[in-house]
This record gives C-alpha cells, sequence and structure tokens, in this order.
C-alpha cells in the first residue's frame, strides 16, 4: 500500500520536474543539457551496444561522491580491464567532477524513480552488478534491480541520527527495501548502529572513501602557476571553500575587519550558479577584487580573489597557508573537511558539522582539525595559525590522523569483487 502511495505521488510529481530543471536551468545552464537521460530516452542501438558489455553501475549523486570512487576505480579498471563502468549522478556538478581517464568509462544521470523510467535504464545497460554510495535510497530502483536479480550493494553508507529519525517513522516502508539490498558497508559504527534499527541485513563498517582521495597529479604545478598569476609572494593566503549562501558576507567581514594587507582571501562557492551573486556581493561592498577565471590579468597582489571555477578546489588548497570550511558557519552542515586534511592545511570550521559529525569530532580528537563556535573567534584563529609554529603542528596531526584512517578502498574493492 505504501509503495502504491509512493508511485502515485512520483506519478503525480513527474511533469514538474521539466518545470524544476527549467528554473534551476536559469541559475545553472547546465541543467538544461542531458534531459533525456533524466527521463530514460536513450538511442535505439544502445541496447545492442550494452547488451555485450559487462557491466558495472555505480550511482553518485554529486560532487562529494564521484571524487569519492576515484580510487575505488582505478583498482577495478585495473584488476577487470574488460569491464566497462557506467558512472550515474544526479547533479551537473557531480557529472563534471573529473573520473580516471578511460574509454571504458561512461557517464549518465540516473533517471526520476518511476517505474517504467527505472525499468528502461535497467533494460538497456543491463548491469551486472549496482552500487550505490552512501546513501541514494530510491525505492522502484531497489525494488527493480531485485526482480531483475542485480545486486545492489550501499557502498561507504552514511545514515546520521537526524536521518535516522526521519527513516524511523517510516520503518514499515523502508525496512523492507534496505532487506532487498545484497550488501550494506558503512562508513562508521554509529552508522551500523542506525541501520540495524532499520535491517535484518548484515551491516559492515569499511571506513570512508573519501580519506582515499588523492589530488589531481597535475595540481602542484597548477597551483604553482595560480601563485604566480596572482603575484602572491609573502602574502597568507587563506581560502574558503564550498562557500553556501550568506557565509561570503560574514567571512568577508571578519577578515576585513582585521585589518591586515598581508592576507588574500580566495572565496570558492559551493555551486557555480552564485558566482555572479558573490560578485555582486564584492562590488556592493566596494572590496577590489579578482575573479580566478581572468586571473592572468593580475596587476598586482589582489587582497580578495572569487573562485569562479569549477574543479578546482584542490589547486586552490594547495596554494592557502589556512583552510576555512564552508557550509560549517549557517546551517548547512558543513562541506567535506577531508580534501584540505589531506592537502596538509591547517583548516578551520564553524558549529554546524551535522553532514560530517563522526569525521570533525575524530579530527577534534586527533587535535587535526580547528572547530569555532561562532563566527566572531575566526580573527583570532587566523592570527593564532598565521604563525609557522602553530601550523606545523596543525599539519603534523592531521598527517597522522588521515594516515589511520586511509585503506577503505581496498575493504570496498574485495566486497565488491565478489559480485563480479
Amino acid at each position: 500500500m505504501q509503495l502504491f502511495l509512493y508511485n502515485f505521488i512520483v506519478y503525480l510529481i513527474l511533469p514538474l520536474t521539466i518545470v524544476k530543471l527549467l528554473y534551476r536551468g536559469i541559475k545553472n545552464r547546465d541543467y538544461l543539457k542531458n534531459w533525456a537521460e533524466r527521463f530514460a530516452i536513450y538511442p535505439n542501438h544502445q541496447r545492442d551496444i550494452w547488451k555485450k558489455r559487462k557491466t558495472v553501475w555505480i550511482h553518485c549523486v554529486s560532487v562529494g561522491e564521484t571524487k569519492a570512487i576515484y580510487t575505488l576505480l582505478e583498482k577495478f579498471q585495473k584488476k577487470f580491464p574488460s569491464f566497462h563502468f557506467l558512472i550515474t549522478n544526479g547533479t551537473p556538478t557531480g557529472r563534471k567532477v573529473e573520473l580516471p581517464s578511460s574509454k571504458k568509462i561512461h557517464r549518465s544521470y540516473l533517471p526520476y524513480d518511476a517505474n517504467f523510467l527505472v525499468s528502461r535504464f535497467l533494460q538497456i545497460y543491463q548491469p551486472k552488478i549496482g552500487i550505490l554510495i552512501e546513501k541514494e535510497i530510491w525505492p522502484n530502483l531497489i525494488n527493480q534491480c531485485d526482480q531483475k536479480k542485480i545486486p545492489l550493494l550501499l557502498i561507504n553508507g552514511r545514515l546520521s541520527n537526524e536521518s535516522f529519525k526521519k527513516y524511523y517513522e517510516f520503518k514499515k516502508f523502508y525496512t523492507p527495501l534496505f532487506n532487498k539490498l545484497s550488501k550494506i558497508c558503512v562508513q562508521n559504527s554509529s552508522d551500523k548502529k542506525n541501520f540495524a534499527k532499520l535491517t535484518s541485513n548484515e551491516i559492515r563498517v569499511m571506513g570512508n572513501l573519501k580519506f582515499d582521495q588523492a589530488p589531481p597529479t597535475n595540481t602542484s604545478e597548477k597551483s604553482k602557476l595560480l601563485k604566480k598569476e596572482l603575484k602572491i609572494n609573502k602574502q597568507i593566503v587563506i581560502v574558503a571553500g564550498s562557500t553556501r549562501d550568506g557565509e561570503e558576507e560574514i567571512i568577508l567581514d571578519q577578515i576585513v575587519s582585521m585589518k591586515r594587507q598581508n592576507i588574500t582571501l580566495i572565496l570558492v562557492p559551493r555551486h557555480p550558479e552564485r558566482f555572479s551573486k558573490v560578485e555582486s556581493l564584492l562590488k556592493s561592498k566596494k572590496i577590489k577584487f579578482v575573479k580566478r577565471s581572468q586571473s592572468s590579468w593580475v596587476n598586482s597582489t589582489p587582497n580578495v580573489v572569487l573562485g569562479d571555477t569549477m574543479n578546482e578546489i584542490y589547486i586552490y588548497y594547495q596554494l592557502a597557508d589556512i583552510v576555512i570550511i564552508g557550509g560549517s558557519f549557517l546551517n548547512y552542515g558543513s562541506q567535506n573537511p577531508i580534501e584540505a586534511l589531506k592537502m596538509r592545511k591547517p583548516t578551520i570550521i564553524g558549529p554546524s558539522i551535522y553532514n560530517f559529525k563522526d569525521v570533525v569530532t575524530d579530527a577534534i580528537k586527533s587535535n587535526a582539525l580547528v572547530k569555532i563556535n561562532r563566527i566572531g573567534e575566526l580573527p583570532l584563529v587566523i592570527k593564532k595559525y598565521g604563525n609557522k609554529k602553530n601550523q606545523q603542528l596543525l599539519i603534523n596531526n592531521s598527517k597522522k590522523f588521515i594516515s589511520k584512517s586511509e585503506g577503505s578502498s581496498n575493504k570496498a574493492f574485495k566486497i565488491i569483487s565478489q559480485y563480479f
């Protein structure tokens, strides 16, 4: 009955997805591309092509999940060179994330979770195995895979206490779905505890794939080039990475209040559709700035840089003396701090951390991360970690923390390989 109601709602709102895509396309034109894939519309010859392939399908909703599978994909390519890998996403930014270069790695959007769309998707691509990264629970997708005898694994799973409460309210609906998954592998014991209350499935703790992410091989060279273009010499470079709406202004105000001419602040909004809004903010405050997309035209060292480019967060972090994690100063739950810690950078995070609570808590216990409870503390913390000695202590601790947290890709590889 509950699945019937779910499908009834899906069919009601499906036409509205076109309106939603058009609306999002106004801010980000990438949403206007590849519409057909979202509605499982493919060229007629596709089925014949994919029927001849041994396909592993991995679904990563957005940027973080897609980055997390890079090392895992490399391992699979090396061990199983005859296989094809279909990577599906839910967002344009996720689809743009760089993956290992190969003609056997393919990209597509996952169609909306309507029965007939999911059925066509599976009929066309005919995957031998499906892998869901983190927490992509789509009822029709899970049911269709179960009916078609396609093993479906949840890897790098996570279920915060807040999310668990929502799922638990509809336990009778979700428990049968979780029970149909072939394997559930989660990031930590807290996730295991929450999943265990929703399923009779065996749950295995495997760690977090994001600790095995590595920056692109040319990151150092590109960062040196950017440093030269921005004419940075003795500046303290502060990168506010993956900031969300409202955060750029409060971070900017705190750093401007320091009245330090030896600071260069690089603001990197999380979503490209907000680049123009942040640019307008800087203009309204009459702050001189340069855009990263125009950095080759810089005549003197800027105090503020707008990071208006995609897929360059590692380049910015490589250049940084201090990193501020966006999404953590207003109620967004924080963006991923692991990338900055992996780059061995002194890292500051705000009070809102529910998306990465376990990672942040463990990092704080290891003295690898600095957490502040209010934005007004930022100038004092920046002054403290502008000191090279204090920086190095934090860097040494982050090295140890990252080292003990790595290795989940090997665990995931062994588990998934059993289904090949």
